[in-house]
């Protein structure tokens, strides 16, 4: 008997160690393991390494999909993803500079706030240079976190500017009437401004001076960071930010950015800022992961009318929470 029990405990033991060799194969090890680095182009041979990374997209904290699947897609917040990578290029003794490529309308005023300030930190403690590149669209939001780095380039079609801060909303209150909905607030005598921005309603006109108070803070810090970092007198940026989107050769005109090139003429001038004759352009090489491959495409599958339904009911429950915006 004691013998038939041990048995059944080796077996016991061998089986759970087998299946967690499958999940760890499906979901990909615990173990922590070093990022690997895949080369993009440049100079196979070349002992230093410019690292590559991107911000594609509108610039938020979080991702906004609330699908049931989206744990397993393994989805990083713009900030996560490039706090690893400046990390990475921090540590990695090979790289000697970040060529940032930009790709963005803009966004969030604390999330773009936020990139830029990580992009500046990394320069201050590494000595290590990011220069943006900007491709279709570098504006707003995209633009306040190009002003991180050490230059800023363009390509010839590209769209640069936008600067400027957006609080926008959306008025239902004749629609609801038509339908006849009738929204029920509750607040205290003490909270008069507690449902500002309400969608069932009209803003008062101390309501819209404390949010254009919120507005113009955040413009004159944006207009402090342009000049600050583009070396600009404050006058002329504040001629330049209002709110128009420029063409590579108006935005260089103007000091918004330091040239107009493809990505191997900017990599050769970072080659110049770093005095070296060539460099690897390298990017960091992502972990697959069979399972949550599968069940993300899943989900992406899943798409229909809902997700709308849904971002509009969510406008109409939280529309009154002001969101400042690099638009």
């Amino acid at each position: 008997m004691k013998k038939l029990l041990i048995t059944l405990a080796f077996c016991m033991l061998t089986i759970n160690l087998s299946a967690q060799g499958l999940l760890s194969g499906l979901l990909g090890s615990s173990e922590p393991k070093g990022p690997r680095i895949k080369f993009v182009e440049g100079d196979t041979n070349a002992k230093e390494e410019i690292l590559y990374l991107k911000i594609n997209g509108v610039i938020q904290e979080k991702d906004d999909d609330d699908s049931p699947m989206t744990a397993f897609k393994q989805k990083k917040s713009i900030l996560d993803s490039m706090k690893e990578d400046l990390s990475l290029a921090a540590k990695r003794d090979a790289v000697k500079a970040v060529y940032l490529e930009i790709n963005s309308p803009g966004g969030e005023v604390t999330a773009s706030d936020l990139l830029y300030h990580m992009l500046k930190k990394f320069y201050e403690e590494t000595k290590k240079p990011v220069i943006a590149h900007i491709g279709a669209m570098g504006a707003s939001g995209a633009y306040y976190t190009a002003c991180g780095c050490k230059k800023i380039y363009a390509l010839p079609t590209s769209m640069i500017g936008s600067i400027g801060v957006l609080l926008q909303t959306m008025n239902v209150e004749e629609l609801a009437t038509k339908l006849g909905i009738k929204a029920v607030t509750i607040k205290s005598d003490k909270t008069p401004m507690k449902d500002v921005l309400s969608p069932f309603r009209q803003a008062t006109d101390e309501e819209k001076a404390m949010l254009l108070e919120l507005v113009e803070t955040s413009y004159q810090r944006f207009v402090d960071i342009v000049a600050e970092n583009r070396k600009m007198n404050r006058e002329d940026v504040i001629k330049a930010a209002n709110g128009s989107v420029y063409t590579a050769q108006k935005a260089q005109k103007l000091g918004l950015i330091d040239g107009i090139g493809y990505r191997e003429e900017i990599i050769d001038e970072i080659c110049k800022i770093l005095e070296i004759k060539s460099a690897a352009l390298v990017k960091k090489a992502e972990e697959k992961n069979p399972l949550s491959e599968l069940l993300g495409a899943l989900s992406e599958q899943s798409s229909d009318i809902r997700p709308i339904v849904n971002s509009f009911v969510k406008q109409l429950m939280v529309g009154n929470q002001p969101v400042l915006m690099f638009r």
